[in-house]
């Protein structure tokens, strides 16, 4: 994994998954870092313009925060919402992504990395929007997660709002890529946050007999349009990375119908910091 600053190691960090009551194991000053969910992909419904990504996750991050091993958290995170499925209809909506939020002592309330929408049916111009941000105090800022565009889904942005899907030409898309493009998940001790190097590239106009695609995204990024026009393999939307929205899948010949991908689930990053 790219680590941008000095080598991890010399101070705690940890990666939170799941929702949970956490203590913390030894005083000291942390940076809290906090993605919410990624939005789901549809299964588009016979055309290349009814098809739609999810939006990504919002980012936050709190850069310093004193605590105690008596003092205790509560944080929720959110999963990433499912891409639309149905064996005998077309058009179904993805799954909205679940927001990740972190409560607890020091803090000033709640704090709340929102989750992407879920992809809405037959208009591609109603493409889901990123999750937004929602807190104050201590110093925290936050960015909106990127909208899906052209079918695919949305990045999750910590410098800035997140990027949309893109349109790479010819009538084919690419998920959105995160600003903090590394080589994974993966932080320094100092406050920094990086995500996966590759958005998910669409598999476009494919001629059915591959039912496994290249389309799922890195962490942070979203999920790439899957699009086939014959043959009797469905279209298989890409998986949003952590916090990325999924893509949309669809096969216009309605041989067999597609399969949106899923938005990725979202993550808290607690790093204990220099003294």
């Amino acid at each position: 994994m790219a680590v941008i600053g000095s080598p991890p190691g010399a101070f705690p960090q940890l990666f939170i998954t799941k929702s949970q009551t956490w203590v913390p194991p030894q005083d000291g000053t942390v940076c809290i870092h906090a993605v919410g969910a990624g939005g789901g992909g549809n299964q588009g419904a016979d055309s290349y313009f009814r098809m739609n990504g999810g939006g990504a996750g919002a980012y936050f991050k709190v850069p310093s925060l004193a605590v105690t091993t008596s003092g205790s958290f509560t944080i929720v995170i959110g999963a990433g919402g499912r891409g639309g499925h149905a064996s005998t209809t077309v058009g179904v909506v993805g799954a909205a992504g679940g927001n990740t939020t972190i409560a607890g002592t020091g803090l000033t309330g709640t704090k709340t990395a929102g989750g992407g929408a879920g992809a809405a049916t037959n208009n591609q111009s109603a493409e889901a929007a990123g999750g937004s941000f929602s807190g104050s105090g201590e110093s925290a800022v936050g960015y909106s997660g990127g909208a899906a565009a052209y079918g695919s889904g949305g990045a999750v942005g910590v410098y800035a709002t997140g990027q949309s899907g893109q349109n790479v030409g010819s009538g084919q898309a690419a998920g959105g890529q995160s600003d903090a493009a590394g080589s994974g998940i993966e932080t320094s001790g100092f406050g920094i946050i990086v995500g996966g190097r590759y958005s998910g590239s669409n598999v476009y106009n494919f001629a059915g007999g591959n039912g496994i695609q290249h389309n799922n995204a890195d962490d942070l990024n979203g999920g790439g349009l899957g699009y086939a026009t014959t043959g009797n393999m469905p279209g298989v939307g890409g998986n949003g990375g952590l916090g990325g929205g999924g893509g949309a899948g669809e096969n216009t010949s309605y041989t067999q119908n597609g399969y949106g991908g899923h938005g990725g689930d979202g993550i808290i990053i607690i790093q204990y910091l220099p003294w």
